[in-house]
């Protein structure tokens, strides 16, 4: 759940920050419900402050009268306070850790299925980076003698939320209710490398149903395991420049699910990811401060109750990216099992920054520092305040990043996507998805309630091409394909579809692709893989009618917000539709972390919140495989749909014309890859067969032929049965996550600009072109690169290719690159279409 308090630090008390009533419209935190009645005294006493809040506020003479009464009230009262305070537990329970004793603070929740946790808040992992300090690796933290109190949060990372936001890219809780997030960040410092522990206790009620085959009837049933807890640790986005741990409460999530949740800060834009390339400023110091905060864990997290050998990594948007990033990282080797990415993938055009010392110049020389030697450069950004730094409004280009994550050769050695496709990675245990309407952001002010209209469609594709793809010839034939693809033939003048298919192509390129391509490239190096798509948001004031599950609005239920009441950021309107959908959604996050499959050990029975029947309690989550694909469709009816998928993937080996059949006799010439990526082996030479043209003369419109009852799911692919260049052409149907259920059919005066068994996106004249990366140009391995030892996973039927990671120069960066679509079965659709 997330935190509705701010990070003024006379307003906190015992770790909690309370919120003006006026916030919200009067809604208040879980935690702010549980507490508002209570009032801390001098001597540690906790009693009803409706009672004595008129006392309190007494001025002259009754002041020390009234000072009196309460220090006697707390003298009398103190056993049955401290009890009603904390049953079965002390209201500050210390634990020791490696650095120091920690005093932590005991928080009930607004919920009776709910047990107590224990919070340890403002916990340092690190030494502060400030200084000399500054665009350096962390360092571990000092120790302290006496008991250091961990009842506050402690100060967020330096950022700018009041500046110009990457809001298409930002959740859209976080965007539209920005006054009510805005003070989380009031108190900031370089010193914000702490993190947040949240331990649940085991004095809760938590139980369930189960048969009683002796009395014939149900009986309670403890679900809570003894042992060792497993861990999460949370990892926030924001585009890796705004965000905090501390908004994220973990207390329902660590009580329901039994499990240690940790929330952290790390460094954000310009002092987390600021790189000039080289050994002056080599960047991904936000990515070794998450590093920073496992190491830790392993080293501490015992003390709490937890297992250091079950670890899992979770985070949303940026911090999903980061997930993979980490699962790609030597650096992070055997510091955590599981690995969960909610919409976030390291090879999104946003994940990683390929012209870091470009920003870094444009910072420079905003802050009138010199351009002249790198090292100099640096000095000269660690002598500004943080305030001055955080305060430049770099702005990128449109669906990329100034500072984030670079290919640096140490922390990052490669393209994310190479790495994944040679299997430069370990055997985590991976759960990912993506929500239904991820790019919201994207059409939410195109056109207003009315839908788009066809001048707005056309502008807003060309936007889209004008910004991803660096080339310029083609571009016309590109636009028109793309409107081709995201049209609705059977309905092309409904302006509400029209919004509805953009929506479509920007969810389907930042997001659902780049996590197929992902899910698929882990799943063929036999990595258990479980994908999700997520298809439901809470009733929230100013949500269009019209919009799906957008960007985080899987959080809520993630944390589980429901089970206790709105709050400032989420200002739903929960139903027992959405308790149960929470508590459905952690008992498959909180089973992945303890077991590595998302249906095991606990069931899916949530009985004990109401009666109303659990349809999840029959559905079995299988894993995803690049043959199958199957992922769970999670919502109000939830399903595992027909295995099918899209994906934009790099190509250049094109034909002559894009306007005809591929020439000559046999299969269309193979995709080239990368050098640097690892080949499967060539398929089995096919028999010949007689050509067919694509439009014979007694073939019906396409738009005539029935729809397949059993595809149901959107997806830019030709139908599987059909994926031969010798057959006649069939219509398209969109057919992948997120279910849009759209029927887009090749219209018949179309020009066949797309030809069987490829769907092109470059035109002939470019098809030279050097090899293309995935999303953008790269630099090359950095000088610095060193060969480092690595586990590979096996697998079969590649041939083995060595990778140059010792090159001393940079490759010449290639342009930009559309994707296209790859029918599935096709041989040429494997390891990410890379």
């Amino acid at each position: 759940m997330l935190n509705t308090a701010t990070q003024s630090a006379n307003q906190e008390e015992a770790g909690y920050h309370p919120s003006s009533s006026s916030q919200s419209g009067g809604r208040r935190s879980p935690f702010e419900s549980a507490h508002r009645q209570e009032l801390t005294l001098l001597g540690g006493d906790v009693i009803g402050s409706a009672m004595l809040q008129p006392h309190v506020r007494g001025r002259g003479r009754w002041r020390l009268w009234n000072a009196c009464l309460l220090w006697l009230l707390g003298v009398v009262l103190r056993p049955v306070l401290t009890l009603t305070a904390a049953p079965g537990g002390p209201k500050h329970p210390t634990v020791s850790t490696n650095y120091g004793k920690l005093r932590g603070v005991w928080r009930e929740l607004a919920s009776e299925i709910l047990g107590p946790v224990e919070l340890y808040l403002g916990v340092p992992y690190a030494s502060p980076p400030v200084g000399e300090r500054r665009f350096q690796p962390p360092e571990a933290p000092g120790s302290w003698p006496e008991i250091r109190n961990a009842t506050r949060f402690a100060p967020v990372c330096p950022q700018n939320v009041h500046g110009v936001l990457p809001e298409i890219m930002l959740p859209v809780w976080f965007t539209d209710n920005l006054d009510a997030a805005a003070g989380y960040f009031q108190n900031q410092s370089e010193d914000c490398l702490y993190l947040n522990v949240y331990v649940p206790t085991e004095e809760g009620p938590l139980t369930k149903k189960s048969p009683d085959p002796a009395a014939n009837r149900p009986r309670e049933q403890d679900i809570r395991d003894r042992r060792k807890k497993p861990v999460m640790l949370f990892i926030h986005g924001g585009s890796y420049m705004e965000g905090t741990g501390n908004m994220f409460d973990a207390s329902v999530l660590a009580a329901y699910g039994n499990v240690i949740v940790v929330t952290i800060n790390y460094r954000l834009g310009v002092l987390g990811f600021l790189s000039t390339g080289d050994q002056s400023a080599k960047g991904n110091y936000g990515l070794l401060d998450q590093i920073q905060a496992l190491r830790w864990l392993n080293e501490n997290i015992a003390h709490f109750g937890g297992d250091p050998e079950r670890i899992t990594i979770f985070g949303s948007g940026a911090g999903a990216a980061c997930v993979n990033l980490l699962i790609l990282s030597h650096h992070s080797e055997g510091l955590f099992q599981r690995a969960i990415a909610q919409s976030g993938s390291a090879i999104s055009s946003w994940s990683v920054n390929y012209q870091p010392l470009k920003y870094t110049r444009n910072l420079a020389r905003k802050v009138g520092c010199s351009l002249g030697e790198p090292g100099e450069l640096v000095a000269c950004l660690r002598r500004k305040s943080f305030r001055e730094l955080v305060d430049q409004d770099i702005q990128p280009a449109r669906y990329h990043i100034a500072f984030g994550p670079v290919v640096d050769g140490d922390v990052l050695p490669d393209d994310p996507e190479i790495l994944m496709q040679q299997g430069e990675f370990l055997n985590y245990d991976i759960l990912m998805g993506v929500n239904q309407g991820e790019g919201l952001k994207f059409v939410d002010d195109s056109e207003g309630e009315d839908g788009i209209t066809p001048a707005s469609f056309d502008y807003t594709i060309s936007n889209f091409v004008d910004n991803l793809y660096g080339y310029t010839e083609g571009k016309d034939i590109l636009r028109e394909t793309i409107k081709f693809m995201y049209t609705d033939w059977a309905d092309r003048e409904n302006t509400d579809m029209r919004r509805k298919t953009l929506l479509a192509l920007f969810t389907d390129h930042q997001w659902v692709a780049p996590a197929v391509a992902t899910a698929k490239l882990h799943a063929e190096f036999q990595s258990p893989v479980y994908f999700y798509t997520f298809y439901h948001h809470c009733q929230m004031e100013g949500r269009p009618e019209w919009a799906d599950a957008a960007h985080g609005d899987e959080l809520p239920y993630v944390f589980g917000v429901p089970l206790v009441g709105a709050t400032d950021l989420f200002p739903c309107n929960f139903s027992k539709n959405d308790v149960m959908l929470s508590a459905v959604i952690m008992t498959y996050w909180t089973n992945f972390a303890k077991s590595g499959d998302p249906n095991q050990p606990v069931p899916q029975d949530t009985k004990f919140i109401h009666t109303k029947p659990n349809r999840f309690e029959e559905v079995i989550w299988t894993k995803f495989s690049s043959k199958d694909k199957q992922y769970l469709h999670i919502g109000l009816k939830p399903r595992v749909p027909l295995p099918k998928d899209c994906i934009f993937t790099p190509t250049h080996g094109l034909p002559n014309s894009t306007h005809a059949p591929w020439p000559g006799q046999g299969k269309p010439p193979r995709t080239t890859r990368h050098p640097f990526a690892t080949m499967p082996p060539d398929p089995e030479p096919e028999s010949e067969r007689p050509r067919f043209s694509p439009f014979p003369s007694d073939r019906g419109p396409a738009n005539d032929l029935p729809h397949a009852p059993e595809e149901e799911l959107m997806s830019l692919q030709l139908k599987r049965s059909e994926h031969d260049p010798h057959r006649d052409l069939e219509p398209l149907r969109p057919t992948c996550p997120p279910d849009y259920t759209l029927a887009l059919r090749r219209a018949p005066e179309d020009l066949p600009l797309i030809t069987p068994n490829t769907i092109t996106m470059i035109p002939s004249s470019i098809s030279g072109m050097q090899p293309l990366h995935v999303f953008n140009a790269y630099p090359g391995p950095a000088p610095h690169t060193r060969p480092r030892p690595r586990t590979r996973l096996p697998r079969p039927g590649l041939r083995p290719h060595t990778h140059p990671r010792t090159q001393q120069h940079p490759v010449p960066p290639p342009l930009h690159h559309p994707r296209i679509v790859e029918p599935l079965g096709s041989d040429r659709a494997g390891a990410g279409g890379g």
